[in-house]
């Protein structure tokens, strides 16, 4: 009779285990890295969202060749040392002197030291403000780096460039620069 009972209480004792067991070690482990991969985007997303961008945004601008019809400025930057997203590049050229209105931006090119170019997108212009919104990359180019030659071609109609009234504005996802003529 003993023998019965303890059959019995073995049985009644492994259904009590076996409904006791927790998760498989399998299941575990992939909830465990689940997890992982969850919290570790968050922090990434938390952390991508409230990171400054890149520096200050400085250069020089210069007069590279200048004709009867037209002028070529050369803005050349200094910083920052990549901008990977060049559709967030922003260029606002302004003109203080009278003798810019009516002039036009034939086109703006940006070279970079591995000379791959991009090509600013068209410049719209309300008097003596013209502004372009986002660089198109071309033969792969996929960044503006630090050292970059942007070319800006006017076509100025005989009127003469003075380069102590220009000033050019970049922004780049927020950040923003003014650069004017390095004078001497």
């Amino acid at each position: 009779m003993k023998e019965v009972i303890r059959r019995t209480h073995r049985k009644i004792w492994s259904l009590h285990i076996e409904k006791d067991e927790a998760v498989s070690p399998v299941i575990a482990t992939i909830l465990m890295v689940a997890v992982t991969v969850v919290l570790a985007a968050a922090v990434y997303l938390l952390v991508s969202y409230y990171s400054p961008g890149p520096g200050p945004l400085v250069g020089s601008l210069t007069e590279e060749s200048s004709s009867a019809n037209s002028t070529t400025l050369l803005l050349t930057l200094a910083s920052p040392t990549v901008l990977k997203n060049p559709s967030n590049f922003h260029l606002q050229i302004l003109n203080d002197s009278s003798t810019g209105i009516g002039w036009t931006i034939v086109n703006a090119t940006i070279t970079n030291p591995d000379g791959s170019v991009l090509y600013m997108n068209t410049f719209t212009s309300s008097g003596n403000v013209w502004t372009s919104n986002g660089a198109i990359p071309v033969n792969g180019a996929t960044s503006i780096e630090s050292g970059a030659f942007i070319f800006i071609v006017f076509h100025t109609t005989g009127k003469p460039v003075n380069l102590s009234d220009f000033k050019v504005v970049i922004n780049y996802n927020g950040t923003t620069g003014s650069i004017t003529a390095a004078l001497s």
